[in-house]
C-alpha cells in the first residue's frame, strides 16, 4: 500500500476556487480509480490557504495511474495559476 499527504498553498483570494477544484477532483478519483482507497482533501482549520490531501493507493501502479489521468492533469493545470509554488508531497509508512 502507498499512503501520502499532498499539501497545496493557495494564493490569497483563490481559496473558494481551489476548494471547488479539489472537491470535484476527489469525486472523480473515487468514482474512477478502484485502486485508490482514500482521496480526501482537507482545509487547514486556521489557514484557509492551505489544503492537505490524504491519499491511499493499493500500490505504486495505482498512484502512477492517478497522476497520469486526464482529470488529474486538468486539475494540475488549473492549479498553476491558483497556487503559491508547487504541491508538496510526503510519502508515509504505516506503522
Amino acid at each position: 500500500m502507498l499512503t501520502l499527504l499532498a499539501t497545496l498553498k493557495v494564493k490569497p483570494g483563490k481559496e473558494v476556487e481551489v476548494t471547488e477544484i479539489c472537491t470535484q477532483l476527489a469525486k472523480e478519483v473515487l468514482a474512477k480509480e478502484k485502486d485508490c482507497l482514500m482521496y480526501i482533501p482537507h482545509v487547514v482549520k486556521n489557514d484557509p490557504t492551505e489544503i492537505v490531501f490524504f491519499e491511499k493507493y493499493k500500490d505504486k501502479e495505482a498512484f502512477k495511474a492517478h497522476g497520469s489521468s486526464a482529470y488529474f492533469q486538468e486539475a494540475a493545470q488549473k492549479y498553476e495559476d491558483l497556487l503559491e509554488g508547487k504541491i508538496h508531497v510526503k510519502f508515509l509508512e504505516e506503522v
